[in-house]
């Protein structure tokens, strides 16, 4: 009997493949951090492009002196591309319009309305916008403008998709296709923006 004691004293004080016990316990939780920052790098850096693409859509247009072209505003579409290299498929809708609010504060969400300019999507990638529709944006997506004061907008839309598996991703880290995008709101350098074609900024 005491010579069991001593040999299962000998086994619970025994360290032999403690190391390999271990690092079988942790794999799992080092599989998942490494694919949790590949998929969450992933994410951000998608974001992070996609944004700085629509600042510099927007920066590009507010400098137009003159109505922009077809071709110039088709030509955005290749500077996105351009800016977002290797990343996920990104689609940009251009949106300028006009405040017509005679009395009262300005455009407000109770006062005034939105004169629509034009809403051209660069390829026909994205639904171009009505005058019914930018309405909604009185309500704290543009700043209060007075009466005839103009601004355009920037959106852009990218569809992200993980790089590694939907069920992986969504699964292990809790990531899953999504679509992310930017609402860019700019005031021209001169006094609006316009398309040439279009008879609203006469």
């Amino acid at each position: 009997m005491r010579r069991l004691k001593q040999r299962f004293g000998t086994f619970l004080r025994d360290e032999d493949g403690l190391i390999l016990a271990e690092g079988l316990l942790m794999l799992p939780l080092v599989i998942w951090a490494l694919v949790a920052m590949f998929i969450y790098w992933d994410v951000f850096r998608t974001i992070n492009i996609t944004q700085k693409a629509a600042y510099g859509i927007a920066d590009l247009l507010s400098r137009q002196k003159a109505d922009i072209t077809t071709t110039y505003a088709n030509g955005l579409q290749k500077v996105v591309n351009f800016l977002t290299p290797g990343g996920h498929p990104v689609r940009v809708r251009i949106t300028s319009l006009e405040c017509v609010a005679p009395t009262g504060p300005g455009c407000t969400a109770a006062n005034g309305s939105y004169k629509l300019l034009f809403s051209f999507s660069p390829e026909n990638k994205i639904t171009t916008l009505t005058e019914a529709n930018i309405q909604n944006w009185k309500n704290g997506k543009i700043p209060v403008l007075n009466h005839g004061e103009s601004v355009f907008v920037v959106e852009t839309e990218v569809a992200f998709k993980a790089q590694l598996q939907t069920a992986i991703a969504g699964f292990m880290v809790g990531v899953e296709d999504a679509k992310y995008g930017q609402f860019i709101v700019t005031k021209p350098r001169h006094r609006r923006l316009c398309l040439q074609g279009t008879t609203t900024c006469t």
